[in-house]
């Protein structure tokens, strides 16, 4: 199965996506997490439209600096263009598994919904600890799959189609061995905490209607018809409709320390 393409148009629903309610609150229980220090300089690994490098930017202050890399250039120039009035932020195309900067020099790595994607996890994980100081801190946020729920009216045709979805990710269900990988790569004093994403009202601009706008351009991409496709959003929006709308899924943030 296919992966999703982070091309103009996903980049632009990744972009969306974070800008809904429960994107908001996430990069919220992210930053609570990092406990960004002032003069801190932090690297956002898969940077995205750069909406938590907006949001870090202003913590770690004028002697700190937000490097963002992704693998996107559509992402990176969304990005620059939401920081475009911040001196203290910038971003580069690059690879998780080999990241354009020295040994030892940031005092956090933190990454939202990326190595989920990543073939290879741990080469990544020595990459982050490889660039980390002594005593730094990495923060890693990914969803397991597993824990997704969404009524609807035809269950059946719902678990086809979230299946198809798992296929868009290396690992769908990454955070139930994350802890163990982290220990493997060397980092100490490994936490984990969760963010239940749920909708009970149905909302175009919501975290969940969202999702389903990329699921189901996913699904079709992957064979499914775009009828069956378009009944199965159609549903969940005539249910929001009748109040018997309801989304939710698990969200994990794990935070380590570089001994």
């Amino acid at each position: 199965m296919a992966k999703f393409e982070f091309d103009d148009e996903g980049s632009r629903l990744v972009e969306e996506f974070n800008a809904s309610a429960g994107a908001t609150r996430r990069r919220d229980k992210i930053l609570e997490a990092l406990a960004l220090n002032s003069g801190d300089h932090v690297l956002d690994v898969g940077s995205g439209p750069g909406s938590q490098a907006f949001e870090m930017s202003p913590v770690v202050g004028t002697t700190g600096r937000i490097y963002g890399v992704d693998a996107t250039e559509s992402a990176i120039e969304i990005a620059q263009h939401q920081c475009s009035e911040l001196d203290n932020v910038q971003f580069q195309l690059g690879d998780a598994s080999n990241l354009p900067f020295d040994d030892s020099c940031m005092d956090a790595v933190m990454s939202s919904q990326v190595f989920e994607y990543l073939d290879d996890v741990p080469s990544a994980l020595a990459e982050t600890y490889r660039v980390l100081k002594s005593g730094g801190r990495v923060l890693i946020h990914d969803t397991d799959w597993a824990t997704a729920l969404w009524h609807s009216s035809d269950q059946d045709r719902t678990a086809r189609i979230m299946k198809i979805w798992d296929g868009h990710l290396a690992d769908p269900h990454l955070p139930q061995t994350l802890g163990r990988k982290l220990i493997d790569a060397g980092f100490a004093n490994v936490r984990t905490e969760a963010i239940v994403q749920i909708d009970t009202i149905y909302h175009p601009g919501s975290i969940s209607a969202i999702l389903a706008k990329a699921i189901r351009g996913y699904a079709v991409a992957q064979g499914v018809s775009q009828d069956e496709a378009d009944s199965w959003a159609d549903d969940l929006e005539a249910l929001g409709s009748s109040g018997d709308y309801f989304s939710s899924w698990n969200e994990y943030i794990f935070t380590a320390d570089k001994p």
